[in-house]
């Protein structure tokens, strides 16, 4: 599978006074009519591109406040926004809007940002903090380490459990009630735990001893929804580790896992949407190199036969 690299994530201007002139650990990818909305995990903002002008990023704070410089600290204090998903139209957001989580792998990496978006996809509110404490205080009952890395809407909001090489370590796809998600943010600012419908574990496979594990999804018309996977030499959320393997994969409406494509490890996918045109899915990608000194990229692919 060809993967064409499009550009790098360069910015018009740095997230701070002697950050670079790019975003380096892009981990969320949304397309709204001629924007691509991208989050960064190690950053308190938002970058806006064009689909159809190779300009520079321009950036929308999401949070107040700095982060530390030094990487190790950076690391430790950062919201980590790992999951960039659309909303449909509810409430006074009529034209949708895009709903960042962070990880929940630390307590201060549970919470959320809101934005509405106008007609034509250009963000028109100011950013709105969503609570996500209560809902993965209940999920880390479940999960001994939490690391909610993608999310998607397909009648259901899903979340997406990114599993590692422990041993009680797994992926899973958690389903909340769409409405009432809607409604609670509405009226509370909040994602709570009695919006869980269901939890559902994916192993899906290993290259070279290490499991492949969910770092992002979006949805396909039919009901199945396609995956970004990576194979991470790590046994857990907060370290990184050497990249192995990274994949693409489909799973059908019926939840089976239909297709997996092994890629090379060149590229850690941690974004992903998909448009169908005909028997194709046409794929954006955003990556993560783990080098706060290497600029992510947009990729793009295309799966061939559509329904899978």
């Amino acid at each position: 599978m060809q993967l064409t690299r499009l550009r790098s994530l360069d910015l018009a201007e740095p997230t701070a006074i002697g950050r670079p002139l790019f975003l380096a650990a892009a981990s969320g990818l949304v397309s709204v009519g001629d924007y691509l909305y991208v989050i960064a995990d190690d950053e308190n903002h938002l970058g806006i591109f064009s689909r159809s002008q190779t300009a520079p990023g321009r950036l929308l704070r999401l949070l107040e406040g700095a982060l530390p410089d030094e990487p190790k600290e950076r690391k430790a204090y950062k919201p980590d926004f790992e999951a960039l998903t659309l909303l449909p139209a509810f409430g006074t957001y009529p034209n949708g809007a895009l709903l960042a989580l962070g990880s929940g792998s630390k307590k201060r990496r549970r919470q959320g940002v809101l934005l509405g978006l106008a007609a034509d996809g250009a963000i028109n509110t100011s950013p709105l903090i969503i609570d996500l404490s209560l809902l993965y205080a209940k999920l880390s009952e479940h999960f001994a380490d939490l690391n909610i890395e993608g999310a998607f809407v397909d009648g259901y909001l899903n979340l997406l459990q990114r599993g590692n090489q422990a041993a009680n370590s797994q992926n899973a796809c958690i389903r909340l009630e769409l409405a009432q998600t809607l409604s609670t943010i509405t009226k509370q600012q909040s994602l709570v735990p009695e919006l869980i419908i269901s939890i559902q574990a994916y192993p899906l496979g290993e290259v070279e001893g290490v499991p492949l594990c969910f770092t992002d999804a979006a949805s396909l018309p039919d009901g199945s929804w396609v995956f970004s996977a990576a194979a991470e030499a790590t046994d857990n959320s907060y370290a990184d580790g050497d990249l192995v393997a990274a994949a693409l994969g489909v799973i059908n409406a019926q939840g089976k896992l239909v297709n997996l494509t092994i890629l090379d490890n060149r590229y850690k996918i941690e974004g992903i949407t998909a448009q169908v045109e005909g028997n194709q899915v046409h794929l954006l990608l955003v990556t993560d190199a783990d080098d706060p000194k290497q600029a992510a990229v947009l990729l793009n692919v295309s799966l061939s036969g559509y329904p899978f």
